[in-house]
């Protein structure tokens, strides 16, 4: 016996609705939040305060699994600010490491285009441009005002 046109028809249409169904939460969306990029944080917690919370979390941090009394190392906080790490990387990328770790073979010490980017990095580590670069973002970070969330 074949299927008459109105029951095809109901069955097409109570597939369309069950697919329709399961796909209904791949729609949803949560626009109550507005834009979903992420925004600048800026901390207000200083330098001294996260390094003593740090070394304080050190003290009462578990021992992962090391219970026979072997004592944990002293917390060895950077003293880097953050013009010195953005300036230190303004020269790994200016010396052609970024681009020789990033690329197809990596991080390949024995390859001279990596040597001769490492050696180029130092030579601009060690200059006095590295420090002329810090003092300038530590003065545009400290010229630059916060910007503030406007949802």
């Amino acid at each position: 016996m074949k299927p008459s046109s109105t029951t095809r028809i109901l069955g097409a249409a109570t597939v369309a609705a069950l697919l329709a169904i399961a796909s209904a939460p791949s729609f949803a969306g949560n626009y109550a939040e507005g834009d979903p990029r992420p925004v600048p944080f800026a901390s207000a917690t200083t330098r001294a305060a996260v390094t003593a919370d740090a070394q304080q979390w050190r003290k009462d941090a578990p021992t992962q699994g090391y219970t026979d009394g072997i004592s944990q190392h002293a917390t060895v906080v950077s003293a880097n600010t953050r013009a010195a790490v953005a300036a230190d990387t303004r020269l790994w990328i200016q010396s052609g490491l970024a681009a020789q770790q990033g690329g197809e073979a990596g991080a390949d010490t024995t390859r001279p285009a990596y040597r001769q980017a490492v050696a180029e990095y130092q030579k601009l580590r060690a200059s006095p441009a590295y420090g002329a670069l810090v003092e300038q973002l530590a003065t545009r970070q400290a010229t630059a005002q916060p910007q503030t969330n406007l949802r």
